[in-house]
């Protein structure tokens, strides 16, 4: 019985047809090797089979039996046993290892310990596939180099219980030979279980090695398929795409680039560490084609983006067009004519004909079709995409073109027309610098430096480059400092947390704003004095929370400060004459917050209009409840913030009670799906998650917040005002950004929150202190904002150029 069958599948996509009568079965313990040019339809069909896609006609049958699309969803199909590997990686990266290994398989454990749980999912799921690769669970993805990201992927979805399909987009495209072939040797061994799996590369031997069947699509249609036995690469390259790919069909068969006739001028050199091992400097000329080479982690990558920051008018490609390359929001020119942009004066003109003539330019040269030029860039296949970023280095027209891994998930059809004007490049008298994880396709190099340990151990010129004196030359040099096989692998080099004294700017802050304060007056410093001085800070600080969690959505709130204010009103009127009213009415005021919620993701209206719209609601039914200041706080809730421990401020206490709620939450299982969708909303949609559920809960979370803070306000003051919660809105985005959160991305951090929102509210008193008028507060807060901003920005920059 088949795992999956799809029967004669259409889709198309506006005027393009993605899927043509397409059909593929799946039988178990089968390894399907899929091939095919950029925008054959070989995504489109597996986004069908994994319920992403919705297909135009066709069937499907799993396990012998019929699926409706209409009842078939990516939950669906992971349920059936069904998953996927995209060629974009779908992890998150603002969360840790163990963390994406939660959201794909959040059932696995009720216990209270479910993170322990999960750290140890992650190493075996890992060491399952790649024994040796020294990952760590508790690591952030971002801190983490891609070819460690693709290994973290990979295990996470092939440790399904339940697996029964593996789908496999471009798994090897970020991954180094040794690393490649773990995998083969667990797919072959998973295989041999009954596992299936569908193997998608443009690397062609790799398929043929790997596979026992091989489906070769071309236009959105099955070419041929067959055993693996009865194919070559060149017959491949053929149904693929004909004579324009048969030159691409391996990089060898590309003459390797020429200096032309440009000046040899010095572009480069390189020297001291870096060049020890060869007793010598190296100069990289002017029609220099150089390729580094070495095995992972030996110091290649790392050198070339030292070069990238020391050059910052450099052409620049990067294989992870996720996080280095395209601009999603832009169309496939502005992505493409940014490059020419950047080097003109900044306060020059843009002209639209001339833009778009750039864009046309360098689209033509690269194959790309101008007619996709007004698209978004994400409409494009991978290998187009990758194609916009070169254009958009050539754009620059530079003399330094830097390249990471360009052609990282690209076709074979593509990457001939990349080698081709790469070879133009520098026959302009340009300096090319060019790293790959495909050995092979550093022959298309006029010089090859391979890398051991960081530095250069052998420099390859003309004739002695070859794939086989690379990967002797990258052996030789890890068996001479490694007694151990050739053939071991080495583990990965441990990941260095970022962004530690980043997050300890906000605790630097407040501790000399408080130190200060108690040089200035003694009496700050006394018990009666912290609880004086922290009392009119607990509402910011609850607002400030809530604020933070909208902003973990890559999200804010404008009309949060407003519904304190309401809650003020209503808790020191209605909740003080009618209480059971009083309850109602906060209840469907933290209502409104979850449709606020529900409105923002169902009817896709930007968080910033909704909220600014909900703060003119909010400040329209205080008015109404109370035209002017006044009120009385309820007896129990001035009780709730008069109790008292003995030695200890009762402000302080009500602080940290909050800060540990917000680090509650936020470490709870529903706060790392919170900050999963902040980073990466589209991978936790396909991976099953329900995104108005948890937009909803985003704003009941962050509207219980408020609320907290509007009671704070009325049990302080004991009385209410509806503009009294006017100036939290600022406010509280400013706590989180000196906090240490991200705007945009995810990330939050409460502790920091709490510091920065403290640190606000003293200001003042420091100002009263100082003898200056309390009129300067909003100007110091301002200051203290940009001046936190500047010194974040300064160790950042340091921290990546290291």
């Amino acid at each position: 019985m088949t795992i999956a069958a799809l029967d004669r599948i259409t889709r198309s996509f506006g005027p393009t047809l993605a899927n043509h009568d397409v059909s593929l079965s799946v039988l178990p313990g089968e390894v399907i090797g899929l091939v095919g040019a950029n925008g054959a339809g070989k995504s489109t069909l597996m986004r069908i089979l994994c319920g992403v896609t919705e297909p135009d006609s066709g069937t499907l049958a799993l396990d012998g039996a019929p699926v409706d699309f209409r009842d078939y969803s990516p939950t669906v199909a992971r349920r059936r046993g069904i998953r996927i590997v995209y060629q974009e990686l779908s992890l998150c990266t603002n969360l840790t290892v163990a963390e994406n290994f939660f959201l794909e398989e959040p059932g696995s454990t009720r216990s209270p310990l479910w993170r322990a749980h999960y750290r140890r999912l992650a190493r075996a799921g890992i060491d399952a596939v790649f024994p040796g690769s020294g990952i760590d669970a508790d690591a952030r993805l971002a801190d983490l180099p891609l070819g460690q990201r693709q290994m973290v992927e990979i295990a996470r979805a092939a440790n399904d219980p339940n697996l029964k399909l593996l789908i496999l987009d471009e798994p090897t495209s970020s991954l180094e030979a040794a690393r490649a072939a773990q995998l083969h040797d667990f797919v072959r061994r998973r295989a041999g279980q009954g596992i299936s799996f569908i193997f998608i590369s443009h690397k062609l031997r790799e398929v043929l090695e790997i596979a026992s069947r091989v489906v070769v699509m071309r236009n959105g249609r099955i070419a041929r398929e067959g055993g693996a036995g009865s194919f070559t690469v060149h017959a491949l390259v053929d149904l693929m795409g004909g004579d324009a790919a048969r030159g691409a069909g391996s990089a060898a068969a590309s003459a390797p680039g020429s200096p032309g006739p440009a000046p040899a001028r010095e572009i480069l050199r390189l020297g001291g560490a870096v060049t020890a091992p060869l007793g010598r400097e190296i100069v990289l000329r002017a029609g220099d084609i150089v390729g580094f080479a070495g095995l992972e982690g030996s110091g290649q990558r790392d050198r070339l983006h030292a070069i990238r920051h020391a050059n910052p008018d450099a052409g620049f490609v990067s294989g992870d067009r996720q996080r280095e390359g395209v601009f999603p929001q832009w169309t496939v020119l502005s992505n493409i004519s940014i490059g020419a942009l950047s080097r003109r004066p900044l306060a020059s003109l843009v002209s639209a004909e001339a833009e778009a003539e750039t864009g046309r330019h360098w689209a033509e040269r690269l194959r790309l079709d101008p007619g996709r030029l007004p698209s978004n860039v994400l409409h494009l296949s991978g290998g187009n995409q990758q194609k916009a970023l070169v254009a958009r280095a050539l754009a620059r027209q530079s003399d330094l073109l830097l390249l990471d891994d360009p052609t990282r998930g690209v076709d074979v059809a593509s990457k001939h027309d990349f080698y081709h004007v790469v070879r133009q490049t520098a026959e302009t008298g340009a300096l090319v610098v060019w790293y790959s994880t495909e050995d092979i396709e550093l022959l298309e190099c006029t010089r090859v430096l391979v890398f051991h340990g960081g530095a250069i151990v052998r420099e390859l010129v003309g004739d002695e480059i070859s794939e086989e004196s690379i990967v002797d030359t990258a052996f030789l040099a890890e068996t001479a400092a490694d007694p151990r096989p050739a053939a071991a692998v080495l583990p990965a080099r441990a990941s260095r947390p970022s962004g530690l004294l980043t997050h300890a700017i906000p605790l630097i802050g407040l501790g000399l704003v408080c130190a200060a304060l108690a040089a200035l007056n003694p009496s700050a410093a006394s018990l009666f004095g912290i609880d004086l001085l922290l009392s009119s800070a607990v509402p910011l600080v609850l607002i400030a929370l809530a604020q933070m969690f909208v902003v973990g959505g890559s999200q804010i709130d404008l009309g949060i400060g407003a519904f304190a204010g309401l809650v003020n009103v209503v808790s020191a009127t209605v909740l003080t004459e009618q209480p059971a009213l009083g309850v109602a009415l906060l209840a469907a005021g933290l209502g409104g917050y979850a449709v606020i919620g529900a409105l923002i993701e169902q009817r896709r209206i930007p968080a910033i209009v909704v909220t600014l719209g909900a703060s003119f609601i909010w400040l329209g039914c205080g008015y109404t409840l109370q035209s002017a200041p006044g009120g009385m706080a309820p007896d129990w809730l001035m009780a709730a913030v008069g109790w008292q421990v003995p030695g200890l401020p009762t402000s302080l206490l009500l602080i940290l009670a909050a800060g540990l709620c917000g680090l509650a939450v936020d470490r709870s299982r529903s706060g790392v799906v919170l900050r999963g969708f902040g980073n990466n909303a589209a991978a936790l949609a396909q991976g099953g998650w329900s995104a108005l559920r948890y937009t909803v809960l985003r704003y009941v979370v962050a509207g219980a917040f408020a609320m907290a803070a509007g009671l704070s306000l009325t049990a302080i003051t004991t009385a209410s005002d509806i503009n009294a919660g006017s100036g939290f809105t600022l406010l509280s985005i400013a706590a989180v950004v000196i906090g240490g959160c991200r705007l945009l991305g995810g990330t939050i951090t409460p502790a920091g929150v709490v510091a920065g929102a403290v640190t606000l509210s003293l200001i003042g008193s420091l100002l009263s202190f100082l003898g200056v008028s309390t009129d300067y507060n909003a100007a110091v807060q301002g200051l203290l904002l940009i001046a936190i901003l500047g010194l974040r920005t300064l160790i950042e920059r340091r921290e990546s150029a290291e």
